[in-house]
């Protein structure tokens, strides 16, 4: 899956994190194993409806996991994943300003 302005670099914890603009919005553990960060209402759409797993350490910050089991996983793995761009292009300035907030604390 291409997505405009996307970079991969190293995660701090092992595998591959995606940002754009500097943003992580996802990274793998693994191939079959991803956490993805979404906006808090579609965290909720997508946990209600069984398309991912809450996060196990970051769940107030709108982070989920998704598992891929088979290649039947696939589609639903790239819905997802285009929320979690979509949602990082849109609020680019909005996040790093928090980010940048946490830091100083």
């Amino acid at each position: 899956m291409k997505l405009p302005g996307v970079s991969e670099a190293a995660h701090r914890f092992g595998g591959t994190e995606f940002q754009v603009d500097g943003i992580e919005f996802m990274h793998s553990h693994g191939p079959t194993w991803l956490d993805i960060r979404l906006s808090k209402d579609d965290q909720a759409s997508v946990l209600k409806s069984g398309q991912a797993l809450a996060h196990r350490f970051a769940p107030q910050a709108g982070w989920v996991s998704f598992r891929i089991k088979s290649s039947q996983d696939l589609a639903n793995g790239r819905k997802i994943i285009q929320l979690a761009y979509e949602y990082a292009k849109k609020n680019l300035e909005e996040i790093k300003s928090r980010r940048m907030k946490t830091k100083l604390e």
